[in-house]
């Protein structure tokens, strides 16, 4: 064949290279597989994309280089094994070729009814339509539908001879469907072929992982009804649909609609798997080594983490995981070895678990960081013979020391027979001891704190403040170890017995003993907010041993009531252990009342917490503690 008297067609836009050879030949007369010998190159090296059957079918088919650039796009261009260069995007080979080639019925009949001579001449086939991930052709508003299906590379790609085969089909329309209605995903798709034009949170990612991953999403969404589809509508299309209408709008949108799919999956042996069913399939199998899905990868994995408590080691996605997460009632109790059931109180009145969950126990989770401190106490406490032993403590004593909140039980739930913290006793029992004065065991000057209390009615935390405080000498007695070896000396006990706890005449209430009433261990802090202003309260000098001290009114009491709360109060107010409400409180980012920085110990705004506590007193009565 004279290349001089070579016929060539016009590129129709998208249209590739191995349409436009198939093309060329059949203007020329010939088979494609004929006129590529006869040009000195076999069809296969054309279908290859061989540089010297490139640069000969650009020159016999007056190809410009920017032209013929934009044809390999569109056609997709080998760069590895397994990997194709396809409109500057990277895909997978099996993303680009299928041995069901499909097409728009409608633009090939067009193609040849605006053609003089015979159809395979213009009949071009679209690199868009090679594409899995496209379903429509956008100009028609019709379905892609399978034209030929062929194996062997070499007859797939003889185009002109598989177009002659169902030439009559096409030109007759009986290839042709209904028209669809085009999605958003339709029209995005396009644009991002196209010129790459995308508005949506998905510019900058991959087209092959977003498709993907708006397919399989989709697909689960569709799968577990939480988009409905018409009956009538093709289940592919449908899911990219609805996989789209999520993705587009980024990671929250994302991360929702995986909420929504794990809470459908709320059975005790459900799994992330179960859950995600092939989404999670393919991320974690066929698309493992995909780094262009890692983004996609990591809003799942986060996803799983705050839903499913998984334990540090276990494998996600391929990689170990460094630390667990979340526990669940289940996991925890595990750990932990006390039922289910026991556990699940503790974790309640701690605020880990919500009162009326009633999910599965592996369903019921919490922070594994947050709460690891409780978790690894729990198998530590003791009975009350226990904590008695190990602080030297009869078992008045400790009751004294519980009552005057100086030491408290872990928890208060009846059913936990063992609610003490040893540490917190013998932490006390060594603070004191540190401040100590060594007693002879003889001396009959000195007594113990549980006595000096019998004695006088002076409480053991009152006591306790004022040893704190360096107002009181605590001395440690011979030959007696522990908490019920730690002695006053009765005549400074003496000196700080009060009058009744109202000064009858005046109305007044000693402001440490307020305090100390709503929950205010430190007196040193409670005086010193008093001595800032920031609540009212009058010095007084004590009639019994005419030291200046601050007082309480009843007005005052009201004042401070009306303005601030401690979590005794609260106890009081809502009937709730103090854990419940500080947990409430910390997850609501309240803090206590720190002007300037100055702690006052737990005093807290009554406004501030209102938004924690719905039920809190508007209109707090002055009866309130003391």
């Amino acid at each position: 064949m004279s290349t001089a008297q070579l016929l060539r067609p016009l590129p129709v836009h998208r249209e590739t290279f191995h349409s436009f050879v198939s093309r060329l030949a059949a203007t020329n007369g010939v088979s494609a597989a004929d006129f590529c010998v006869d040009m000195g190159f076999s069809l296969k090296r054309a279908i290859d994309l061989d540089q010297h059957a490139l640069e000969r079918i650009g020159e016999l088919g007056g190809l410009p280089l920017d032209v013929l650039a934009d044809m390999l796009s569109w056609t997709g261009e080998r760069v590895g094994n397994v990997r194709m260069r396809f409109r500057n995007e990277i895909f997978v080979s099996r993303a680009l070729r299928n041995p069901v080639v499909r097409g728009c019925p409608v633009c090939l009949r067009e193609d040849a009814a605006a053609h003089d001579g015979a159809p395979i001449e213009a009949m071009a086939m679209r690199g868009d339509w090679q594409l899995r991930e496209v379903s429509v052709c956008l100009l028609h508003r019709h379905p892609l539908v399978p034209t030929w299906d062929a194996a062997l590379v070499t007859e797939r790609f003889d185009i002109g001879s598989r177009l002659a085969e169902i030439e009559e089909r096409i030109l007759s329309c009986e290839a042709e469907q209904a028209r669809v209605e085009l999605s958003p995903y339709d029209v995005w798709l396009d644009g991002r072929l196209e010129d790459a034009r995308d508005g949506t949170w998905l510019a900058g990612h991959s087209l092959y992982a977003a498709t993907a991953f708006i397919r399989l999403l989709g697909t689960e969404m569709l799968r577990l009804g939480i988009h409905e589809m018409p009956e009538s509508c093709d289940p592919l299309r449908m899911a990219q649909a609805a996989g789209f209408d999520v993705v587009r709008r980024g990671e929250p949108a994302i991360r929702e609609t995986l909420a929504d799919l794990a809470a459908l999956a709320g059975g005790a042996s459900d799994t992330p798997r179960k859950a995600f069913g092939n989404l999670f399939a393919k991320l974690d199998r066929d698309y493992s080594a995909e780094a262009a899905f890692e983004p996609f990868r990591a809003i799942v994995r986060g996803v799983i983490l705050d839903t499913w408590p998984l334990a540090a080691g276990e494998m996600l996605f391929g990689e170990p995981l460094p630390e667990r997460r979340l526990h669940s009632l289940r996991t925890a109790a595990s750990e932990t070895g006390v039922t289910a059931a026991l556990l699940g109180q503790f974790l309640t009145e701690t605020g880990a678990l919500q009162p009326k969950d009633d999910r599965p126990d592996n369903r019921k989770t919490f922070d594994a960081r947050r709460y690891a401190d409780i978790l690894g106490e729990i198998p530590t406490l003791v009975g009350p013979l226990e904590m008695q032993k190990a602080m030297g403590a009869t078992r008045n004593e400790l009751k004294s020391l519980e009552e005057d909140g100086i030491l408290m039980p872990r928890t208060r739930i009846p059913a936990i027979k063992s609610p003490w913290r040893t540490a917190d006793g013998t932490d006390l029992v060594d603070e004191l001891n540190a401040k100590a004065v060594a007693v002879s065991a003889e001396d009959d000057a000195w007594e113990s704190l549980q006595w000096s209390q019998r004695r006088t009615g002076v409480r053991v935390g009152a006591l306790i403040a004022a040893i704190r405080e360096a107002r009181l000498e605590v001395g440690r007695r011979a030959g007696t170890d522990g908490y019920s070896g730690l002695v006053v000396r009765k005549t400074a006990v003496d000196s700080l017995a009060e009058p009744p706890s109202r000064m009858a005449d005046e109305g007044l209430l000693p402001a440490a003993a307020f305090g100390r009433s709503v929950g205010i261990r430190d007196g040193g802090k409670f005086l010193a907010f008093l001595a800032a202003g920031h609540t009212p309260a009058r010095v007084v000098r004590n009639p019994k041993t005419g030291v200046l001290r601050p007082y309480m009114t009843d007005a005052d009491i009201a004042a401070f009531h009306l303005r601030f709360t401690t979590t005794t109060t609260l106890e009081v107010e809502l009937g709730e252990h103090r854990n419940t409400i500080l947990a409430r409180l910390t997850s609501n980012g309240i803090a206590p009342y720190r002007p300037d920085g100055q702690d006052y110990g737990p005093i807290y705004l009554r406004d501030d917490i209102k938004r924690a506590l719905p039920r809190l007193r508007q209109n707090p009565s002055s009866a309130l503690p003391p």
